[in-house]
């Protein structure tokens, strides 16, 4: 389980944590160095005071201990600068003082006590400083113990007596307290701008994520053009806005895509009933006539079983139109194969039989040049669907042309990458604020009229289909002298063959 610690760190903010752990790692840098710099210093203090000593003690060892006095008073030794609170002192061989000199007038219970240093203590400390507090204690006494002093001790060269020369550690230790105080102040001064700066940079560098959360907060209620600032650059906030741009155009894109589905959905729905209750209300209605035997002579039977009939091949038409779209909707996958456009052309105006329209196929080219009539327009294409394609527009084109009037077929080569089919009629036409939404599902310009011919308002529908999954576009245009031109551009490889 996790303990409280963790769990009331867990609680802290992502600020605080930075800072925290920031200004730790600065305060114990700061100690490291503090107590090194320390260390170095009292190192260096203790040999500049042993360096002084030593030197001392050496010059006077070879003096004659009886004239030490009065050349010190003299001014004739040349001694080094001792501080001002040295002690210099001459003793017997029994280790008491002869005589004692100092810089400054001192409590005799301040000075060392230097009863230890006869010829065999003296002889023990080999010459080398060592550390002695006034009650004469040796070897346990440290610097850091303000009444101790710093000794040296050295016998004469021809006398049987001991020089010995002192100085206190008071000094030293002062000043290294002194030092220790600058350096704490000092240091917690630079912990508090420390903690202030990187506060300040901290909240300064998390404001994107702010941001970020600001922009989330949006999108969860419903916004979801919402988007983050994009920054220059390769860092590390730049790549996660740009990240998350994304993240949130797909999801925007996602969520769009799902609510135009459940809105084409809604509207097929809606629209598919409607269109099936005509029928069947027709149907049903012909029926009960039948049944209450309402239709007493031959003919009236046979005109009520020509409208079932009729409302039947209408609604069988209304399925098989709805079962091509939805498979459309459902397989996105093209399966093309190298097709002849205008041998296609051709076999679907052979098929067609109607008396009423004269359908004729034409070369369409950017110079305006005729071809024979044998020509050939090979593209990568789903032949079946083309040929769907094709027929819709025909058929659309007989129900909104005049009885014997001409629909023709154009096919050509706009560029090296493109092909034309182009559809005409010379019928009515159609407005131009209509053109656009003539390829909507179930959309009609005149209901009534398309009902009698038989049409469903899905057969533009599934033409704009077909087109887009062959990456293509259609577009409608007026007919010189009148009616509507449909036509298609779709993406080729092949040339002239």
């Amino acid at each position: 389980m996790q303990s409280r610690v963790g769990k009331a760190w867990e609680l802290v903010s992502l600020r605080i944590k930075l800072t925290g752990l920031s200004v730790a790692l600065i305060g114990l840098l700061l100690l490291v160095s503090s107590f090194g710099t320390v260390t170095l210093l009292r190192a260096y203090l203790q040999q500049n005071t042993d360096n002084l000593i030593s030197s001392a003690a050496t010059l006077l060892s070879q003096e004659d201990p009886r004239l030490i006095e009065p050349k010190i008073l003299a001014k004739r030794l040349n001694l080094p600068r001792l501080p001002s609170d040295y002690v210099i002192a001459v003793l017997d061989p029994e280790g008491k003082t002869i005589f004692r000199i100092m810089a400054r007038d001192s409590d005799e219970d301040d000075l060392p006590n230097l009863s230890i240093l006869n010829l065999a203590g003296t002889a023990a400390t080999a010459g080398l400083p060592f550390d002695l507090d006034d009650h004469g204690g040796l070897g346990d006494v440290t610097i850091d113990e303000h009444d101790s002093w710093r000794v040296v001790a050295k016998p004469f060269r021809n006398f049987a007596a001991t020089v010995v020369v002192a100085l206190p550690n008071s000094a030293n230790l002062e000043l290294l307290r002194q030092y220790r105080a600058i350096g704490g102040g000092f240091g917690f001064l630079l912990l508090a701008i420390s903690g202030l700066t990187i506060w300040l940079t901290i909240a300064q560098a998390l404001r994107p994520l702010r941001e970020v959360e600001r922009t989330a907060k949006l999108v969860a209620s419903g916004d979801l053009s919402q988007r983050l600032i994009e920054r220059p650059g390769k860092t590390e906030i730049a790549r996660l806005n740009r990240s998350l741009n994304s993240m949130l155009d797909s999801l925007e894109d996602s969520v769009s895509s799902r609510n135009k589905t459940l809105n084409q959905m809604r509207r097929f729905v809606a629209d598919a009933s409607h269109e099936l209750r005509t029928p069947l209300v027709s149907v049903r209605g012909y029926a009960e006539l039948y049944r209450q035997g309402a239709l007493k002579n031959k003919s009236d039977v046979q005109e009520a079983m020509g409208r079932i009939e009729a409302e039947a091949i209408r609604m069988s038409s209304l399925v098989e139109s709805l079962l091509t779209l939805a498979r459309l909707d459902e397989n996105q996958k093209l399966e093309a194969s190298p097709t002849d456009l205008a041998k296609l052309s051709r076999d679907i105006i052979s098929r067609d039989v109607s008396s009423q329209h004269k359908i004729s196929i034409s070369l369409l080219t950017l110079g305006g040049a005729k071809l024979p009539n044998d020509f050939s327009l090979n593209a990568e294409l789903n032949e079946g669907q083309i040929r769907q394609v094709l027929v819709n527009l025909i058929e659309n084109a007989k129900r909104f042309s005049p009885d014997k009037g001409s629909i023709e077929i154009a096919v050509g080569q706009k560029t090296d990458d493109e092909v034309i089919l182009e559809v005409i009629d010379h019928g009515e036409g159609i407005p131009k604020q209509l053109r656009d939404k003539v390829f909507e599902r179930f959309y009609r310009a005149d209901n009534s009229r398309n009902r009698d011919t038989g049409g469903t308002g899905l057969g533009l529908a599934i033409v704009k289909e077909i087109v887009t999954l062959h990456k293509g576009r259609i577009e409608v245009r007026e007919t010189p002298g009148g009616g509507a031109t449909f036509r298609i551009k779709l993406p080729v490889h092949h040339n002239w063959v």
